[in-house]
């Protein structure tokens, strides 16, 4: 009987424990390590130091996670992808109050400044064309790091061959140069400009 009584004790224990344990499914934020002016590098482009690409990554984690525990049928056709505060919700839901909802969850997550809310109404979400291109998104990116020309520090989304760039450059003459490169690329039908001139 003591026995039994033992290892219903430890058991009640552990299962405390696990209660209390952290939830891993979305990684934990801690304040931004952003700052106030621009980076250059020693060509004198804008770059964005390793900490706050860390933080953006953190933040678009964290908000992917939130629309899944949220609900993960409506939510499985939306990617996420964060910038300085900026997240783009792009991909596609089955109806527009979900659209709504999936803004006003990412807008909860620590960090977030504004939603870009580029998600198509769709009765297949999770169909293919819904889903962000990573080789072309790559490609773009590499591209856009090695051209002398473009100055300002990007990211890339390609959706069914719209590219979304995200960004922080020091003029909109720099922007239209990014934009005018990443339509160059076959697949790219129009270019959406979510970069931050400062």
């Amino acid at each position: 009987m003591k026995r039994s009584a033992k290892a219903l004790c430890l058991c009640l224990a552990l299962l405390g424990l696990a209660a209390c344990a952290p939830d891993q499914s979305a990684p934990t934020l801690t304040a931004p390590p952003r700052a106030k002016d621009l980076s250059f590098d020693d060509q004198g482009r804008v770059v964005r130091a390793r900490g706050e690409r860390n933080w953006d990554d953190a933040v678009g984690k964290r908000a992917q996670a939130m629309l899944i525990q949220a609900d993960r049928e409506a939510f499985k056709g939306v990617s996420v992808r964060a910038w300085d505060g900026g997240v783009l919700l792009t991909g596609a839901v089955t109806k527009p109050e979900l659209r709504r909802r999936a803004g006003e969850i990412v807008q909860t997550v620590e960090g977030v400044t504004q939603v870009f809310d580029d998600l198509a109404l769709s009765e297949n979400p999770a169909h293919p064309m819904y889903l962000p291109d990573a080789h072309l998104e790559q490609r773009i990116y590499a591209g856009l790091l090695g051209n002398d020309l473009v100055n300002g520090a990007y990211v890339v989304r390609v959706v069914n061959g719209v590219a979304y760039l995200q960004g922080t450059t020091r003029t909109k003459a720099d922007v239209e140069k990014a934009a005018e490169f990443a339509r160059s690329f076959d697949g790219v039908k129009w270019v959406v400009d979510r970069v931050s001139v400062r």
